[in-house]
């Protein structure tokens, strides 16, 4: 009896068991069919969100941007190197005495113009007068001896020496005049061509020394000169070869002028190990101020074949300079696609930049604007000034 009382207790446990694990496995399968469901339907809520909004984004027009745009251009262009000049006028004189004195007569004050012959300076010649109107005076008297010695040669009342000796007389009067007239222009300055006078402080009663200088006269020319030095490790410049040159302004925004090579030294500097060089220039095309400091572009090798885009064409990144290409798109008349190109910038010019690689004659590229493109973006353009071809000089280096 005991046996089969315990063997009835354990079949009873074991179904109880089984019929608890049967209910826990149940839950389980209930709780993750509920997960699925709600993870389900949450996913395909969000799909449906997801589809609505890309349907509305493809509703709308493709973005693009507007920018202005060039074609192309080759230019030719002669590599050039930057040197400092100064400007010098033809006609150009520093005003100073032989002789000292003191200051009798001023006549013009700075900056004013005066002609040529026209009395600017002199010191006191009072005693030059005195003494030369002593020697007219004798010189006078002289010719009239050696008039009347005349005759009486001719009468044979005076010997020959008598004669020679009245003529040697006035001929030393007359020298003494001269030598006095030669003191006074040593003691005066007078304006040798027509200009202006430059600045200076003499004033009446002044004294000056003998070769102090009292002040500038640059005279009226129609060409300016541009003297320059050039290394000479650089080829020699050829007489008439053209070279550029502008003036040194705080903004360096003043164009370059077309100059004229006239004249060279005839050896180098052994201190500079530089030939100096003259060039001229119309003064109407540049009308610099004498010694003022100017840049001047000296060629150093023939001219080559560049490109030439306006400067904001050109954009800088980490991988070097690009431009932005336009490529017409078929389907939509008016309507391009960026394509970035980079390029190898060699100068910079009067608003351009000189390329030699990356892009072709002809091709389209974005200028204004085209730091916001990027590639395959829609553009639309509005079509640039073109530039015109011309030949360049740039400076290496810029």
């Amino acid at each position: 009896m005991f046996e089969y009382h315990s063997n009835a207790i354990i079949v009873i446990n074991c179904g109880e068991f089984m019929k608890k694990k049967r209910s826990s496995f149940a839950g389980w399968l209930w709780v993750l069919s509920s997960l699925v469901l709600i993870i389900g339907g949450l996913g395909y809520y969000k799909y449906n969100q997801i589809k609505v909004a890309i349907d509305m984004a493809a509703s709308f027009p493709e973005h693009y941007e507007v920018v202005d745009a060039t074609y192309v251009k080759v230019s030719d262009h002669t590599p050039t190197v930057s040197v400092l000049g100064s400007a010098a006028s033809p006609l150009q004189s520093n005003l100073s005495l032989e002789l000292s004195g003191k200051v009798a007569f001023v006549g013009f004050q700075p900056g004013e113009k005066a002609n040529a012959g026209d009395l600017l300076f002199q010191v006191d010649i009072s005693e030059e007068r005195a003494r030369i109107k002593s020697a007219q005076a004798r010189k006078k008297h002289a010719q009239s001896v050696l008039q009347r010695y005349q005759t009486l040669l001719e009468k044979k009342s005076i010997s020959q020496e008598q004669y020679d000796q009245a003529y040697a007389d006035l001929i030393v009067v007359q020298s003494e005049i001269e030598v006095l007239q030669a003191t006074i222009k040593q003691k005066t300055i007078v304006a040798p061509f027509d200009g202006v006078i430059g600045l200076h402080d003499i004033k009446l009663g002044d004294y000056v020394s003998a070769n102090q200088v009292l002040s500038t006269f640059i005279g009226d020319s129609d060409k300016i000169w541009v003297d320059f030095s050039v290394p000479q490790f650089y080829p020699e410049l050829k007489i008439s070869s053209q070279i550029r040159a502008r003036n040194i302004d705080y903004l360096g925004t003043s164009s370059f002028q077309l100059a004229t090579v006239i004249a060279k030294d005839t050896q180098i500097s052994d201190t500079t190990r530089s030939l100096r060089y003259r060039a001229e220039v119309s003064r109407t095309l540049a009308p610099y101020t004498p010694n003022m400091p100017l840049e001047v572009l000296i060629p150093i090798s023939d001219n080559k074949t560049v490109y030439q885009v306006p400067v904001t064409s050109v954009n800088q990144d980490i991988y070097g300079s690009y431009v932005m290409k336009l490529t017409a798109l078929n389907s939509e008349p008016g309507a391009y696609r960026a394509k970035r190109a980079s390029v190898q910038v060699i100068s910079e010019i009067n608003g351009s930049k000189l390329i030699t690689e990356g892009i072709h004659e002809g091709e389209k590229i974005a200028t204004a604007g085209a730091f916001k493109l990027y590639e395959g973006l829609l553009v639309r353009s509005k079509e640039g000034t073109s530039q015109q071809e011309s030949s360049l000089v740039a400076a290496v280096g810029e």
